[in-house]
């Protein structure tokens, strides 16, 4: 049996919007830059079971969906990081692309993922995507998905 995954976004067909570089916002850093950047701090802050400071980029409307069909909002994901249901114990990014369109920033990443789950450990070979919205201020998670790599 193959698995398959497939994420969508959807588009307003008539927009002219395209995938662009946008200039530098606050600073030197460029928005793909700055969107790169905290993609992978989120990911240290996983490890390092910091909720405190991935509260701060996660939207209120966060979907947080794993490679299993799992899929927790920002409320659940915070409650299993610090009851200890969910660990993150390492992550590998093997590459990550960001693209901004508009006022939304696409991660589409790679990587190697050791967690446990209920105290089970999981070593998973990943494909992700993760949005992010985009302003002068911030940038906040608004959703992720996950998919598994075939062996």
């Amino acid at each position: 049996m193959t698995a398959v995954c497939l994420t969508l976004t959807a588009s307003n067909a008539q927009s002219n919007s395209a995938i662009h570089p946008v200039p530098s916002v606050t600073g030197s850093l460029s928005v793909q830059s700055r969107v790169d950047s905290l993609h992978r701090k989120k990911f240290r802050w996983l490890i390092q079971n910091q909720t405190d400071s991935l509260v701060a980029i996660m939207d209120k409307s966060l979907l947080y969906i794993h490679s299993n069909g799992w899929t927790e909002t920002r409320e659940n994901l915070l409650e299993n990081l610090s009851s200890g249901k969910l660990r993150y114990h390492d992550i590998r990014v093997e590459e990550a692309i960001v693209r901004v369109i508009d006022s939304t920033a696409l991660v589409t990443g790679k990587g190697l993922f050791s967690v446990s789950l209920d105290g089970k450990p999981i070593e998973i070979h990943l494909y992700y995507t993760e949005v992010y919205t985009v302003t002068n201020q911030d940038i906040r998670l608004i959703s992720r998905h996950a998919c598994k790599l075939p062996d």
